[in-house]
């Protein structure tokens, strides 16, 4: 996925890209619901989950620096 090779101001960066994706994501799920369409829901339910484990991952990455 995303990677934090480079400065380690470059990881900060990746970690805010991600929140925001993750931001994104979270409001669409909102409106797959509203909307009815829980399949859709769900499967940005395991794409925010995914978000989340490489968000983790990079956050041990910048700790580091």
């Amino acid at each position: 996925m995303l990677g934090t090779e480079g400065r380690p101001e470059d990881g900060g960066l990746v970690l805010r890209q991600l929140e925001t994706e993750m931001s994104d994501a979270r409001q669409y799920v909102l409106w797959c619901r509203a909307a009815g369409n829980e399949q859709a829901a769900q499967l940005h339910v395991v794409w925010i989950d995914l978000l989340l484990d490489e968000w983790s991952r990079c956050s041990l990455t910048v700790q580091q620096f």
